[in-house]
């Protein structure tokens, strides 16, 4: 019989919670389907999940499991680090958290070349203030964890988006409102951005991906890569939300709410607002 701290569990809520229980598996282990066979559909990739609390790593193993070919699952981030660093693993899936063991992630991740993907506890502003300091390639919302929602994120990232939870997404753009809003207090640092670089800003503000970005530009998807890669460094931040938010509250491209006419050309390397420019942070 099922019992919890001892007490016997109604019938219902027993076979409710044998039901949503994923079979026990050793921390650590890799989990494929029976007979090693991929679901009709899954994602061709193994992913590797962190996480200290057990039923959230019970919870994403269960999901996983149907939509991605392989899935380990791990509850110290350090074991991780080591982990990731002498196996391949196409995305990670970790706390959102701005700890020394989940920041020592990232470089192993970027060495591996490895997809980041923060998932945070709530919907909380401590929670989304962490997010703008974890450099993650994507972020998931505990609350909103979903099959669906997870198989959603990893076919953005394979498209080489940023997926971003729409309140994370809300809650950016609000704190770029709240910046400075006159030219008096925007940063007269140049950043030197060429013509095609200002232009791949300005489409990546709007929240286009590398391949919108090439289609847009009339350009390869290698060359829009590059041209983004180069944006990136120049404004030394760690992934693209850090970029398109620098770029927000230093003025290279304009707040949510403005008129988008005319943005086609702004001069490059400039520090100061000139020419509009719709905004967005999905990608």
């Amino acid at each position: 019989m099922h019992s919890f701290h001892g007490h016997p569990l109604p019938q219902h809520t027993a076979s409710l919670a044998g039901a949503l229980s994923p079979p026990r598996t050793v921390a650590g282990l890799a989990r494929v389907r029976p007979g090693g066979a991929a679901a009709p559909g899954a994602h061709r990739i193994r992913v590797c999940v962190v996480h200290p609390h057990e039923m959230v790593r019970c919870g994403l193993e269960a999901m996983l499991t149907d939509i991605v070919e392989e899935v380990v699952v791990l509850a110290d981030a350090r074991h991780a680090r080591h982990r990731l660093a002498a196996e391949h693993f196409d995305v990670l899936v970790c706390r959102c958290a701005a700890t020394e063991e989940v920041l020592g992630l990232v470089p192993v991740c970027r060495d591996r070349r490895t997809k980041m993907v923060a998932l945070l506890d709530s919907a909380e502003e401590q929670q989304f203030a962490l997010a703008s300091e974890v450099p993650a390639d994507g972020f998931l919302l505990a609350g909103d964890l979903t099959a669906r929602s997870l198989d959603d994120t990893l076919r953005r990232l394979g498209r080489g988006e940023m997926p971003l939870p729409a309140a994370l997404s809300r809650w950016l753009l609000g704190r770029m409102r709240e910046g400075p809003a006159s030219s008096a207090g925007r940063s007269e640092r140049p950043y030197c951005l060429t013509p095609r670089e200002q232009e791949a800003l300005n489409l990546l503000a709007q929240g286009l991906s590398n391949k919108q970005i090439a289609r847009t530009l009339g350009i390869s998807q290698h060359g829009a890569k590059r041209h983004v890669a180069n944006v990136i460094a120049k404004l030394n931040c760690p992934n693209r939300t850090l970029a398109v938010a620098l770029a927000l509250r230093e003025g290279l491209v304009d707040a949510p709410g403005t008129d988008p006419a005319g943005a086609e050309a702004r001069p490059a390397g400039a520090g100061r607002r000139q020419e509009p420019a719709s905004t967005g942070l999905s990608g």
